[in-house]
């Protein structure tokens, strides 16, 4: 039926000498042209000019020499042409396409399929539009784009992964998409390019430089591919907890989650939204040393251009961290102080636990100290975790070699 329109346009054309005509499908202006085509097709009749045109999503308009069969592909239409462009010719008739002017002035269109990131951008162009910036996608999104499927664009993220109920759409600055560090299959959105992108360098977010990395569609990341992924693909460090806080309950970016943070902690600094010192109560229960291997998505500060990446100290003031084996209580005292000499400090003192506490650290596990003592600090009384308020609970002297429990560690 579309073919059989474009035809009966054409012939409509041919049959009749008029100056414009309305097909429902093209407008035809005889003896005009349009500069900046894109693309030029030889030896072609008209017909097989507007089958062309007819196929590519992105071809808005068409030039035709009928001196010398030759067929110019418009990716714009004359509104947007400069003063002197749509100019009388004798040799050429002008043909523009009727199209859908909510889809036109957006132009973001989403493609199914299983892409890495090189196949969506190849995607986009045997379109003849390109991958979509996020800021595209967000104004196209609010008038008229219904879908919420996972998608490619061109910052490297995934789109709409933040999406837990509702179709919804954060502003560019308050997104939390993740950034893939290896292969990740998934739909893209292409953009139209009928005006020139007003942003080529930098697509990552203006105003807030937390970015999620995970490595594919099935896993997450081990400390180590987090901390060199963030460092070999983005130019930046493993975030600390004070970033992903800011940006997460200053910005409204959703980055509530447990991640990999600097010197390759792990937590999630927004739980229990205790600012501004992550190691008090509730939130420093999310916050420690964990196994290596363990998999979670890693939070990436990236600068901005021109932008110095300075080192920021991630632990709190009075240097006393939780850490913790391939399980909760999983370390009996030897690899208790392993865990922590081999992440910079050492296993950490029972006065200096008690300096923790009365800093206002809080945390309900059960850890090592370097006297063999198993003990926590308690700042709030709760169910389960102590019977008064503002006490080290002490499970007393253990075997160092049978029992199993976490790890209290203190970084210098």
């Amino acid at each position: 039926m579309y073919v059989l329109a474009v035809l009966t346009s054409v012939f409509f054309y041919l049959g009749v000498s008029i100056t414009l005509a309305n097909t429902e499908q093209y407008v035809i202006l005889k003896q005009h042209v349009l500069l900046g085509w894109s693309q030029e097709l030889k030896m072609v009749n008209r017909i097989q000019c507007l089958l062309a045109c007819s196929r590519k999503t992105y071809c808005f308009s068409v030039n035709y020499n009928h001196h010398d069969n030759i067929c110019q592909i418009n990716k714009k239409i004359r509104e947007d042409a400069n003063v002197g462009d749509f100019l009388a010719n004798s040799s050429n008739d002008y043909m523009e396409k009727v199209i859908d002017r909510d889809n036109y002035k957006h132009g973001v269109y989403f493609i199914s399929g299983e892409n890495d990131y090189e196949s969506a951008i190849e995607s986009c162009n045997n379109h003849l539009g390109s991958i979509a910036s996020y800021e595209q996608l967000y104004n196209a999104f609010q008038p008229n784009l219904n879908n919420c499927r996972e998608g490619w664009l061109i910052s490297g993220e995934i789109a709409f992964t933040e999406i837990t109920d509702a179709c919804t759409l954060k502003p560019p600055e308050q997104r939390g998409n993740v950034f893939p560090c290896k292969t990740y299959l998934s739909g893209v959105y292409c953009y139209r390019e009928y005006k020139e992108s007003v942003d080529k360098f930098d697509y990552l977010p203006k105003t807030q430089r937390i970015i999620r990395l995970t490595d594919s569609n099935s896993k997450k990341l081990i400390a180590e591919d987090g901390e060199i992924c963030c460092r070999t693909e983005f130019n930046g460090l493993l975030a600390t907890p004070l970033h992903v806080y800011n940006n997460t309950l200053s910005l409204g970016v959703n980055l509530c989650e447990t991640g990999w943070l600097s010197s390759w902690l792990a937590g999630n600094p927004c739980k229990g939204h205790t600012p501004p010192d992550f190691w008090l109560y509730p939130a420093g229960n999310h916050i420690r040393l964990r196994s290596l291997n363990e998999e979670f998505n890693a939070f990436c500060f990236v600068p901005l251009s021109k932008e110095n990446l300075n080192y920021t100290d991630p632990f709190p003031n009075h240097r006393v961290v939780s850490g913790r084996g391939e399980s909760r209580y999983s370390l009996n005292y030897y690899n208790a102080g392993a865990l922590c000499t081999n992440r910079g400090g050492r296993m950490a003192t029972r006065a200096e636990l008690q300096h923790a506490l009365d800093s206002g650290y809080d945390c309900c596990q059960a850890g090592w100290v370097k006297s063999g003592e198993v003990i926590y600090p308690v700042i709030i009384r709760r169910n389960g975790c102590g019977n008064k308020n503002e006490i080290i609970v002490s499970w007393g002297l253990k075997n160092k070699t049978t029992y199993s429990g976490d790890v209290y560690c203190y970084m210098p």
